[in-house]
């Protein structure tokens, strides 16, 4: 869109504003000047850094962005005004920032304000916020943001001087002084200010104070997970400023940024006004700014939250549109807000969304999936007849563990929670979950792009070379990742130890060929390497053509890594390739790849121990006969102690009588306790797994005569032990 003829439509409210775009275009021209005059005095003396009122306010403003300090921001910005100092859009975007944060109530601090805060999207977030500020409130702070503020209705006065310095209680109390940890918060949060008149000594005395927030040793030093929460006074006041200095922005012309826009999109949802907040979004196209994740998450929120499912839906068609795709925290918004709303069709719609994006979703979302599956509704909805061999031929051409033609099966489900085993057997319900087939064209593609970034950052055609030398001496079977070996808990790399792990992944190879082994240069004429022992070692893996050395300053990650994708072979490694390096690689093909081809070791008394890739793929699958799997984020060592969510119901395609269930139930508390008999359908020698109990309507009795189980004795034991009546369902 040409900035010459396109109309500025900027929305507080009801008010559009139409500007001249050549003035924009000006007034643009000239904002890029300013911030570049204030780049060039950054540059400079200290004497020179203060110069310009413009790189004075910027000062102020990172440093009250550093600290979410709300109140010294508003104080610099009335100083600002007062003076007629002209701001930038980077000044506009520092404040927009503070004031969208503190009127939701918590203040994130951060290096600057090209952050527009977190993606919080938990509905009952929002409506506490919303509660918390008041109905009339909010329709007062709505009247607010329709219309062009008094700025007599600040009502900040200045009284009383502390060290020559007037003090301005903003909301507290003027007698308080700054000592110590909770007096330097207050500070922060607005309670206690110390406010001199003049924009340069507002600065000079915040620069002052930083020393007192750099002595308080909380969670300021790396600005992680610190938040202020802030009283409701301030969340009003920071509302009523934020969209004041918004308006002044547009009178003044100062180009909006996605930074600005979705902080107003952050003030729209603290006043529960969904549609102010997404058409936000909307203007960020008409000006050709490509919208961010973070810029849907206020309309999303706001929607989810009063129940709104068709526009909740609306939101996220339009990020789909514009190439943005929700992570898991906006899906499960719209998850929560499809059950509440009983729409089956979203739900499903929802959870094939999580497989593909999510893969493990986060113990909240398990406890929502939960939530509905026990629900009437899904109890309701389902095929009771369906084609068998359409849905297996979906299955197929997915490349396994889902079809995604919908719920089959009708009745109540029962979910439980349970391990999968190292055959990849459910140790619930005894169903044998898939390895799902990775695209080789896909494969071909992501070897292809690790080689183009590796070659990119490689120097004098090293991983060239390395190319090549693959090319003669490959295939593997496997590669070693030697440093992460040699390295293993100590500090000193010992060959020793990559040569056990060398000899032992060696032995569980089909051809029992040498693997790859990728090493640093360094590590290998380092000081310690010319005695016998390591010397012995290393000329033992040369001869075998199984060494490679990478180059003085390469990284041997990008070595190793290819190694593996070209030859789809085993990667040695307890890296868990979640660097800057590996995020180049995106999240959607490569956590795919890492989870079927790496092992991790450790050392045990007898030697190493490997954990191979697990046995099944660790996403979320559904079955041929409907049935659910759904893995739980943890933080597990070993794959088999992960939690999974076993969602299954009797009226499927193998109904009662196919499946080999059986029940043992309570007699006097009519519980049961679910038994699935697999033996004879996997082979497998453990006969039955107990559950946790769950409601029954059933208790007839059948007595199971055949001796082909051979676990009548277990189960008239638990009969007598527990009290149980032992029920079946063959």
């Amino acid at each position: 869109m040409g900035s010459g003829d396109k109309k500025l439509a900027r929305k507080t409210g009801k008010t559009v504003s139409k500007v001249d775009g050549e003035k924009i275009g000006e007034r643009f021209k000239k904002s890029r000047s300013n911030k570049s005059e204030v780049e060039k005095t950054e540059k400079g003396s200290r004497k020179t850094k203060v110069d310009t009122p413009e790189a004075t306010l910027r000062v102020g403003l990172d440093m009250c962005s550093k600290r979410g300090d709300i109140m010294g921001a508003i104080r610099l910005y009335e100083l600002a005004r007062k003076d007629e100092i002209k701001l930038s859009q980077y000044h506009y975007a520092v404040l927009l920032y503070l004031c969208s944060s503190a009127a939701t109530g918590v203040v994130q601090p951060a290096k600057s304000g090209s952050g527009s805060g977190s993606r919080s999207l938990s509905p009952m977030d929002l409506s506490k916020e919303n509660a918390s500020v008041g109905s009339e409130d909010l329709s007062e702070m709505g009247e607010m943001a329709k219309r062009t503020y008094d700025r007599s209705e600040l009502n900040i006065k200045e009284q009383k001087s502390v060290n020559g310095f007037p003090v301005e209680v903003a909301l507290g109390d003027s007698s308080k002084s700054l000592s110590g940890k909770k007096d330097a918060k207050n500070y922060a949060n607005g309670t206690v200010q110390l406010y001199p008149e003049t924009l340069n000594g507002l600065v000079q005395l915040m620069k002052k104070n930083a020393a007192v927030s750099s002595n308080i040793k909380d969670d300021r030093d790396d600005q992680t997970g610190y938040e202020i929460q802030v009283s409701e006074d301030i969340k009003r006041l920071a509302l009523q400023k934020g969209f004041e200095i918004h308006e002044e922005m547009q009178m003044e012309k100062v180009p909006m940024n996605e930074a600005t826009f979705t902080s107003v999109a952050r003030m729209a949802m603290s006043l529960g006004d969904g549609d102010m907040a997404f058409d936000m979004v909307k203007q960020m196209k008409e000006f050709g700014i490509n919208p961010r994740l973070r810029s849907y998450g206020p309309a999303l929120a706001v929607f989810c939250s009063k129940g709104d499912v068709d526009k909740a839906f609306m939101v996220e068609k339009h990020m789909l549109e514009h190439g943005v795709y929700p992570e898991e925290p906006e899906l499960e918004a719209l998850m929560k807000v499809s059950i509440e709303a009983g729409k089956s069709d979203k739900v499903y719609y929802l959870l094939h969304k999580l497989r593909t994006s999510v893969r493990q979703v986060s113990p909240a979302t398990a406890d929502l999936i939960e939530w509905w599956f026990k629900s009437k509704i899904a109890t309701r909805v389902g095929k009771r007849k369906w084609d068998k061999e359409l849905i297996i031929e979906a299955i197929k051409n997915g490349g396994g563990g889902w079809h995604g033609q919908g719920w089959l099966g009708k009745g109540k489900w029962t979910v439980f929670r349970t391990l999968v085993g190292s055959d990849g057997l459910c140790k619930c319900c005894g169903e044998k979950l898939v390895t799902i087939d990775l695209d080789p064209i896909e494969t071909e593609n992501f070897a292809k792009s690790v080689a183009a970034i590796a070659a990119q950052r490689e120097k004098h055609s090293s991983f060239q070379k390395f190319q090549k030398w693959l090319d003669y001496y490959g295939p593997f079977e496997a590669v070693v990742d030697g440093a992460n070996i040699g390295l293993y808990s100590q500090r000193r790399f010992k060959p020793s130890k990559v040569n056990a792990v060398v000899n032992g992944i060696r032995q569980m190879l089909p051809s029992k060929k040498w693997p790859l082994i990728v090493l640093h240069n360094r590590r290998i004429t380092a000081e310690k390497m010319d005695e016998p022992l390591n010397r012995a070692l290393i000329d033992k893996w040369k001869n075998a053509d199984a060494l490679y050395a990478t180059p003085t300053g390469s990284n041997d990650d990008w070595y190793w890594l290819y190694a593996a994708i070209k030859f789809r072979c085993l990667i040695v490694t307890n890296d868990e390739m979640r660097d800057h390096l590996f995020q180049l690689l995106g999240n959607d093909f490569f956590p795919k790849w890492k989870e079927r081809h790496q092992v991790h070791f450790r050392f045990s008394e007898t030697g190493p121990v490997f954990h191979m890739p697990p046995p099944c793929s660790v996403v979320i699958q559904e079955s041929e006969n409907g049935h659910w799997h759904i893995p739980i984020v943890s933080e597990v060592e070993h794959e088999d102690q992960r939690t999974w969510l076993c969602i299954t119901r009797a009226n499927s395609s193998l109904a009662a009588g196919q499946d080999g269930e059986s029940h043992i139930s309570h007699s006097s508390t009519r519980k049961k306790i679910q038994v699935k008999l697999t033996a004879a359908r996997h082979g497998n020698q453990d006969n039955g797994t107990l559950q946790e109990p769950q409601e029954s309507g059933t208790n007839s009795k059948t007595i199971l005569q055949s001796s082909t189980w051979g676990i009548l004795p277990e189960l008239e034991a638990a009969e007598k032990l527990g009290s149980y009546v032992i029920d079946f369902q063959i």
